[in-house]
């Protein structure tokens, strides 16, 4: 299982793991929006059974959806591996119970919790009050803690970093990285114990979009600072594939308060998903009308 907040670099260190996977590798991904997006991703790398899990988070609202998707795909894919990519707002110990229940004995066995995080933003939410408690699980429930984007944090920051994460969960491994790249082998190992903190906070909001339109240049750089200027409300994370003005796509992504574009070459729908808090829906809809 492949947890982290939003932003932090989950479906690129799935992408990265697929590169060096042996046997059959399936990838269930969870949409916490009802518009898929991550999937779509990972599925362009091509030769991959990636199964979508939208709507809501596999914590709770899809919690029974998990159950009946992993079964599914033991049944009709029978990987030899099964990379679970839950949503960037899911509760980690909620789904280790899930997967470990009496229910899917036989059918799937957890080698691990990987959690993956973005050391520049670390301290932001790892406060308690930041977000209720659901970071922190994900923090303390991990066997194996992928600290990323370290190249854009200064040594003194990355060991701050480094000794907040042994205080949260001693018995991890963390490993440090940039662009979620990691040369050693997935772990096979995992924590027998599941912690919760419960009081898990105001629930996140979801806006999702289908902008027919192209989008120029100029656009893109007014939504990117409508997004970091909180126009649109108290924004964690968006992400989108959109047409720009010569007709390709483009996959954005927005975490941190930084935007990054890249071209997307294969076809499919426009698609945008706003996650945060206090989100003005009329307005989102208005920009992109």
């Amino acid at each position: 299982m492949v947890c982290g907040f939003l932003g932090a670099g989950k479906t690129t260190f799935v992408v990265e793991r697929i590169k060096n996977s042996r046997g059959r590798t399936a990838v269930l991904v969870n949409e916490f929006g009802a518009l898929g997006i991550d999937g779509t991703l990972i599925r362009s790398e091509g030769g991959l059974d990636v199964v979508e899990l939208p709507g809501g988070c596999i914590c709770c609202s899809q919690k029974e959806g998990l159950g009946k998707s992993v079964r599914s795909i033991a049944e009709t894919i029978g990987p030899d591996l099964l990379l679970i990519e839950p949503s960037g707002v899911a509760e980690a110990s909620e789904v280790i119970k899930t997967l470990t229940d009496e229910a899917l004995a036989g059918v799937i066995r957890l080698d691990a919790v990987i959690t993956v995080i973005d050391a520049s933003t670390f301290f932001d939410f790892s406060q308690p009050e930041a977000f209720g408690a659901f970071f922190l699980d994900q923090v303390q429930n991990a066997d194996l803690i992928v600290v990323n984007k370290t190249d854009i944090v200064s040594p003194a920051e990355g060991e701050r970093v480094a000794r907040r994460i042994l205080e949260l969960n001693p018995s991890a491994v963390a490993v440090e990285t940039s662009f979620c790249r990691l040369e050693a082998p997935l772990p096979s190992w995992r924590q027998k114990s599941v912690r919760s903190e419960g009081s898990f906070g105001p629930a996140m909001e979801c806006v999702s979009i289908t902008p027919e339109s192209p989008i120029s240049q100029q656009q893109m750089k007014k939504f990117s600072l409508a997004l970091s200027s909180g126009e649109f409300g108290r924004l964690f994370r968006a992400k989108g594939l959109v047409r720009g003005a010569d007709g390709g796509l483009i996959n954005f992504q927005f975490a941190g308060g930084a935007m990054s574009a890249t071209p997307f070459n294969q076809e499919v729908r426009s698609r945008i998903v706003l996650i945060g808090y206090n989100l003005d829906r009329k307005r989102i809809n208005e920009f992109f009308a």
